[in-house]
């Protein structure tokens, strides 16, 4: 019994704790308008301020990149420092990551802007399942892309060919990335206040955990690592 309540066993529990706080509040702080979106004009107003809504998800890119580098530190348990990784995370994919995903956020916009016209018209069920079905594939296809910029230095262009690729390639690793999103939106729903100060960080761990066997395989292909 006492080598599950050693002091080292809960001093490393209590650093990697302290680890997800303070990732997740980096995360939170680098996506202030979506907070201040969230605060004052308020999630259920997104149909009508949709523009608004999707600049202020620009930062939203970058902090998941930075966020998947150091959870991936936190998995090897290698040199953990918390303000260092997530910096480093952002330096290195800050402008391909920001190029990256105001191409899926145009896109978002798009499929989106087209689900609310159809809605409000009444227009063919099929129509607006194939636009749900395209915003979903699009949505999925960002996580598999903001993972690859994480972890590897390849071109824009094969970033979002291999995402889309995976995306239809490896469905098991795409359901399990919807799931984490889709949970972790729900429980947020239920417990806002305590999911706040964890929900970036958690996804991010879950999501780098599904797929680290995926992206060692990757990384065997000699894809150079950043």
């Amino acid at each position: 019994m006492k080598e599950y309540f050693n002091i080292e066993r809960i001093m490393t529990f209590c650093n990697y704790i302290f680890y997800f706080l303070c990732i997740d509040l980096l995360c939170v702080a680098l996506n202030i308008p979506l907070v201040l979106f969230i605060v004052f004009i308020g999630i259920k107003q997104v149909a009508t301020y949709l523009p608004l809504f999707i600049l202020c998800l620009i930062p939203m890119p970058i902090s998941f990149c930075a966020s998947f580098y150091s959870m991936a530190k936190l998995i090897k348990n290698k040199d953990l420092n918390v303000f260092k990784d997530f910096f480093k995370g952002i330096k290195n994919s800050f402008f391909q990551a920001t190029f990256i995903g105001i191409i899926y956020l145009i896109l978002i916009f798009i499929l989106s802007n087209n689900i609310i016209y159809v809605l409000k018209n009444n227009i063919s069920l099929s129509l607006l399942f194939f636009f749900i079905v395209f915003l979903a594939f699009v949505i999925l296809s960002s996580i598999n892309s903001f993972l690859l910029i994480s972890k590897f230095s390849i071109k824009t262009t094969q970033i979002l060919k291999y995402s889309f690729i995976i995306t239809f390639t490896r469905p098991t690793l795409t359901l399990a990335n919807g799931f984490c999103l889709v949970f972790s939106t729900y429980v947020f729903t239920l417990y806002p206040i305590q999911m706040f100060f964890f929900i970036f960080s958690l996804n991010s761990f879950f999501i780098w955990l599904i797929n680290r066997h995926f992206l060692a395989y990757l990384e065997e292909k000699s894809y150079e690592n950043k």
